[in-house]
């Protein structure tokens, strides 16, 4: 019987961010979905049921950690791994994870191992056994 992909989704308003995300996921053997706009999320998170949402904080029309916030306060939501992918400043997404209970922010960039470090939040998510248990910040 073969095992279930991960299934990542990623959101982001730039499109250039979304095929760089998932031409590095899909190398390491993730389903990679992305969604180019912060409306329709839930949708998308009912059909799919992603492992991972990794979420674009600077978007036009409603910031990411905005919407993170609006998914974590729906209970059905409670166990989605949110994570914040960002260029955005580290205080910033420190405070965002910490105030909507999100599981951690990975920085875009130019040294940014993106692979790794979605592995490494996929990980400690299945080890802690649920999401609300433990809480990540940055992977370095």
């Amino acid at each position: 019987m073969e095992e279930r992909k991960k299934i990542i989704l990623v959101i982001d308003d730039e499109p250039d961010h979304l095929y760089i995300a998932r031409e590095m996921l899909s190398a390491d053997g993730y389903e990679v979905l992305t969604h180019r706009s912060p409306f329709g999320v839930q949708e998308l998170i009912n059909a799919a049921t992603p492992d991972l949402v990794l979420m674009d904080v600077n978007m036009p029309m409603l910031p990411g950690d905005d919407l993170a916030a609006f998914l974590k306060a729906n209970e059905r939501n409670r166990n989605v791994q949110i994570v914040l992918y960002s260029s955005a400043d580290e205080a910033l997404l420190r405070s965002a994870v910490a105030r909507h209970r999100l599981q951690g922010y990975i920085c875009k960039g130019v040294n940014t191992d993106l692979r790794l470090k979605v592995g490494h939040f996929l990980n400690e998510h299945e080890a802690s056994g649920t999401a609300d248990r433990r809480r990540l910040y940055a992977v370095e």
